[in-house]
């Protein structure tokens, strides 16, 4: 299979969130965490400070044994695996136990040693459902503790002291993304109007100057692409028992060491991540497709435009793609992995070509669709029809042989 000439072209590049009312109520809380490795756990806290009792209630997913000893001011109950507190009039403390290693499938995707810890914020600290005056919003602060020495990297920077979580869109805030903790080693720069940090435990064989060396390369061409990327990125690595793959998170990500810079496909897990990390909303039921699909093709893309790959392996990995998804019979999928997401990148070079063909550009779409909400097919499609002037006919082609939603 041969590309058009017409999309190398294009390829190389030739050819407003929540503001809170001033008058609204308002409270603070201070989500607080203290890492125990000889025990395998985090003693962790929410501290609301508030006077007019704006906050009444917080509602946690917060299943056992993960989390567990609750004890704190007002009224604490447990339904199922919900936490119910009933937040004093004039703010209080509600304290418990988490454990912090956990698995995705035969490897851990969170993971304590005697001298470091990777993990989510989230996992932390559970979503919760909130019962408030009507718009109050909450101003919230993240502290870190741990053994003597043990440093702190998150995605709202250093956890030195107390720093402040701002979470876009959001009334009640709490601390997400990935952070990493103890004996770690960081290196920082500022890329594309972005600061990155690259952040790891030390001895564990996690290349971080190599990487930054990679995205000095490669990000501008990406935050130019998905300008939504946010302002401040932290990547981190973690150990050879931990899941060997990349995981996305707000405003950050994991990888793991042994993952290459550019895959032998000439596809990169980092590239596709950060991609992700761009992609500010979620896919709709049934469109995880769309999610999958276009970080991946982006990140031969990428590749292409920066030098990385030459425009014959371009196409060659796009042939590879080919194979793999008539080998198994892909479809356009929800969960996409594997050959059904080589399927959906199929399907946005096709997109490209059609694009380019009206004088149109998937970039410019891949822009507004991702500075959007839920990213889904009716949204795909309402992009693509702005750009190219009338419904795409690759598009619809496509949904007609997807299979149905569930």
């Amino acid at each position: 299979m041969r590309m058009p000439s017409l999309l190398l072209l294009l390829i190389l590049g030739l050819a407003p969130g929540f503001a809170a009312n001033a008058n609204a109520a308002s409270y603070d809380v201070l989500f607080s965490a203290r890492f125990v490795p000889a025990e395998g756990h985090a003693l962790a806290s929410m501290e609301v400070s508030q006077n007019d009792g704006a906050l009444t209630l917080l509602d946690l997913n917060a299943p056992g044994p993960r989390f567990s000893h609750f004890e704190g001011d007002g009224e604490i109950t447990r339904q199922g695996t919900r936490l119910i507190w009933q937040v004093p009039a004039g703010g209080g403390r509600l304290h418990y136990r988490v454990l912090v290693d956990r698995k995705r499938g035969s490897d851990h995707d969170a993971l304590m040693t005697a001298s470091w810890a990777v993990m989510r914020l989230d996992n932390l600290f559970p979503a919760a459902r909130v019962r408030s005056a009507i718009g109050a919003f909450s101003r919230s602060s993240l502290r870190l503790e741990g053994p003597a020495g043990w440093s702190f990297e998150s995605p709202y920077g250093p956890a030195i002291e107390t720093v402040a979580v701002d979470v876009r869109g959001r009334r009640f805030t709490r601390p997400v993304g990935w952070l990493t903790a103890g004996d770690i080693g960081v290196r920082r720069s500022v890329i594309a109007d972005r600061e990155i940090a690259i952040a790891g435990p030390r001895g564990e064989s996690f290349r971080r100057m190599d990487m930054l060396a990679f995205l000095h390369w490669t990000l501008p061409e990406l935050a130019r692409v998905a300008p939504s990327l946010p302002s401040r990125v932290l990547i981190v690595g973690g150990s050879d028992a931990m899941w060997r793959g990349g995981l996305s998170a707000p405003n950050s990500l994991y990888v793991h060491p042994s993952r290459p810079l550019l895959s032998g496909n000439s596809t990169s897990t980092l590239l596709h991540e950060l991609m992700h990390v761009a992609m500010h909303g979620t896919g709709a039921p049934g469109d995880d497709w769309i999610v999958e699909g276009i970080p991946e093709y982006y990140s031969l893309v990428i590749l292409l435009r920066t030098g990385g790959i030459s425009g014959e392996r371009f196409e060659r990995a796009l042939e590879w793609q080919q194979r793999w998804a008539q080998r198994e019979d892909a479809r356009l999928a929800d969960p996409s992995s594997g050959a059904n997401t080589a399927r959906a990148v199929l399907l946005f070079r096709d997109l490209d070509v059609e694009l380019a063909a009206s004088g149109g550009r998937l970039d410019r779409v891949v822009a507004k669709l991702f500075g959007a909400g839920a990213v889904s097919r009716e949204r795909l499609a309402e992009l693509l029809e702005a750009e190219l002037g009338r419904p795409s006919q690759v598009l619809e082609r496509a949904l007609r042989a997807a299979p149905e939603r569930g």
